[in-house]
């Protein structure tokens, strides 16, 4: 069963973290399942932008989370919509679903990043040790993403471009834990 969506608690310590792509059968349940098992406790979600309603996760990504030892049996697909928008940290696949999210729900908007661009926040996050991680997603989503880095879209493509894709988001998830670990949302 999938998960509910993430509720922004600016209080708590754990940010929540809603991960977006196309269909919300590939890359964001994808996302959200290796960050739930890297950040154990973690309030993660997935939703699609034209989700492919109710269907469970791609068998090739599924297999690929299978590989790194996470379970991916029970989730469905889901819509988006603007009770979603309330996670921490909105991250999505691809520019042009950013421009989507921010068009659609723009009180969100500095919220709603790019899986592509984790390295700058990353290195924001370590610039800025005495900002709070809402201060520095603040800043961070105020940045131009640049063109290049959308995380390619591996359904209906062979299993090379699954592993390639499941690689990509291995290595941003793995990037990330460590920033959403600081935690710390009060300005």
């Amino acid at each position: 069963m999938s998960s509910p969506a993430p509720v922004r608690h600016p209080e708590s310590q754990q940010p929540s973290v809603l991960f977006v792509c196309t269909g919300n059968v590939c890359r964001s349940p994808f996302a959200e399942h290796l960050l739930r098992d890297r950040l154990p406790g973690i309030r993660t979600a997935s939703r699609g932008i034209f989700a492919l309603e109710d269907r469970p996760m791609d068998s090739q990504m599924a297999g690929e989370l299978s590989t790194r030892g996470v379970d991916p049996q029970g989730f469905r697909a889901r819509q988006v919509s603007a009770a979603d928008l309330g996670a921490d940290l909105i991250l999505t696949m691809s520019r042009r679903q950013r421009t989507y999210l921010l068009d659609e729900f723009p009180a969100a908007a500095r919220r709603i990043g790019h899986m592509g661009h984790i390295p700058e926040l990353v290195r924001m996050a370590s610039e800025n040790p005495n900002s709070s991680l809402k201060e520095i997603i603040s800043a961070w989503t105020r940045r131009a993403v640049p063109a290049g880095l959308d995380v390619p879209d591996p359904y209906g493509k062979d299993a090379a471009q699954a592993a390639r894709t499941a690689a990509l988001l291995t290595e941003r998830v793995e990037q990330l834990v460590p920033v959403l670990r600081r935690g710390v949302l009060a300005p």
